[in-house]
């Protein structure tokens, strides 16, 4: 029997994000090695995002062309109609990957995605439904197979496609909310429903409305064919009331469209065999450059060699959501326990003040640096043997996938995708009877419940362990071996939109 022909998708993402042209965090890599991905195996793919000034501006931003006027109207309930007027740009981004610019200068041109010095743009609930109705419009227009909209800022794409321009072909296109952060929801006064273009009468507890405010990812969720999570254990959490922020009830009527597929990285850019910001190269087959970095590493940080196992790094946002709190008590834990602490990150700044004053307090044992720095980020990768994840919650994560690649052991607080992506056989969930003999054999990291200091620091004096018993190499060498590109993810996501698609145009 012939093998099933291969379905070619046309597939529409709309985003805030998209690397390298603008991000803010891992909502940009995430839709960029998604889209690539599926551009690589054949389908044709399209994002649509804003023409923000940082997007025009970035180095990786493609030769645009001119794609004709775009005109929003809008009709506010507390003023006058009024316009907001630009133009559609479009280039070719990656091999089977477009990129449409959506240039309205009045609401994009400006020095931030979200807002400046850390604060938020008074309007982003105009500048986002503005994007959500272009997306909508481009949509009806060009009838891709499949549109994706990830996280909040695209959901209105979706209630637009199903309430007001559910017509004609438009009706056969498939749609796809996706939760990237189920924590941020978009939501904004009920005024601005006006401004959406939606009916009033889908202003309630099962449409678009929560708390009495506009809600925008559940716009998106309402009305979509499928909701997608970052990581199955994701998709399970926000189903209930810890994880849900207010929707997990809508999240459980519509269990039967909701999945979780976890996310992969750029397996190119990190790649410690030819990461030139590394002081020698790497990988599972030669993995004698992993030992030079940890070398220099600890040279120019000025930091005191510990035993292996010991070298600890963390980096990212400083945060609640992050668990940098918790690190920050359980630094002295790990101090005495013999380790060597490098953290880089930005954000909170009086997170940042306390971890500066644990740097004055155990001089050559605790380095930090506040701010981001994308070189000596992967050289903390490279050369650490740890690198911890204390997230309280965590969609998927990228961190645990990045250290897994420079084969740097995660320890990770058990939650969301960092339980899908971690294999822990002392974690007593993941624990199967073939582990009994050896449950290093296996393992690509360690997992701890509850969130404390003294969890955390017990599973790194795990990892410690296996630096005393000369086992840590070999796992090392098995992180390195890892496949977290974004391959087996493109597979999963080809066939829910293969899916939708299938769905989508038996309803026209």
């Amino acid at each position: 029997m012939a093998p099933p022909k291969k379905v070619r998708l046309k597939i529409l993402f709309a985003s805030a994000e998209l690397a390298p042209l603008c991000q803010s965090g891992g909502l940009g890599d995430a839709v960029s090695g998604l889209a690539r991905a599926l551009g690589a195996a054949g389908h044709e793919v399209t994002c649509i995002l804003p023409a923000y000034r940082t997007a025009l501006r970035s180095h990786g931003c493609p030769r645009l062309t001119d794609r004709g006027p775009m005109t929003l109207r809008f009709r506010p309930d507390d003023g006058g109609p009024f316009e907001v007027s630009g133009r559609l740009l479009s280039g070719s981004l990656f091999p089977g990957v477009e990129v449409v610019l959506v240039d309205l200068p009045a609401l994009y041109d400006r020095p931030g995605i979200y807002g400046e010095a850390g604060g938020s743009y008074g309007d982003n609930g105009l500048r986002f439904i503005a994007l959500g109705r272009a997306a909508a419009y481009y949509a009806e227009a060009t009838q891709p197979d499949v549109v994706v909209a990830n996280d909040w800022h695209a959901g209105l794409t979706i209630g637009a496609l199903r309430t007001s321009l559910d017509r004609g072909p438009a009706r056969a296109i498939g749609t796809v909310q996706v939760v990237h952060n189920n924590a941020h929801q978009g939501r904004f006064p009920a005024s601005c429903l006006a401004l959406s273009g939606l009916a009033r009468d889908l202003f309630h507890k099962d449409g678009v409305e929560s708390w009495g405010e506009l809600n925008l990812l559940k716009c998106g969720v309402a009305f979509a064919d499928r909701t997608v999570a970052v990581s199955p254990t994701y998709a399970k959490e926000i189903q209930t009331p810890a994880f849900g922020e207010g929707l997990d009830g809508m999240y459980r009527g519509r269990s039967h469209r909701l999945r979780g597929i976890v996310n992969g990285i750029d397996t190119a850019r990190f790649d410690p065999s030819t990461d030139l910001a590394l002081p020698a190269p790497f990988s599972a087959r030669d993995p004698q450059g992993k030992r030079l970095c940890r070398e220099r590493l600890l040279q120019d940080l000025q930091l005191d060699e510990p035993p292996p196992g010991m070298l600890v790094t963390g980096i990212g946002r400083l945060a609640a959501q992050k668990g940098w709190d918790v690190l920050l008590v359980a630094i002295d834990g790990l101090v005495r326990l013999g380790c060597s602490i490098a953290l880089l990150g930005d954000g909170d700044a009086d997170l940042a003040r306390q971890l500066k004053d644990k740097m004055a307090a155990w001089p050559r044992r605790v380095w930090f640096k506040a701010g981001f720095d994308e070189g000596l980020s992967r050289r903390l990768y490279a050369g650490s043997d740890v690198v911890v994840v204390p997230s309280r919650f965590e969609p998927c994560g990228l961190v645990q996938l990045i250290g897994q690649r420079y084969g740097t052991v995660p320890v990770a607080h058990a939650t969301g995708g960092l339980v899908d992506t971690i294999r822990d056989p002392h974690f007593a969930p993941q624990k199967r009877q073939d582990d009994v003999e050896d449950p290093w054999g296996t393992a690509t990291g360690c997992l701890f419940s509850p969130l404390t200091a003294k969890d955390l620091v017990e599973a790194v004096a795990r990892v410690a362990a296996l630096g005393q018993t000369g086992r840590l190499p070999a796992v090392q060498r098995r992180l390195m071996a890892m496949d977290v590109s974004w391959a087996e993810p493109a597979q999963s996501w080809a066939a829910i939109l293969t899916e939708v698609a299938t769905e989508a145009r038996a309803r026209f």
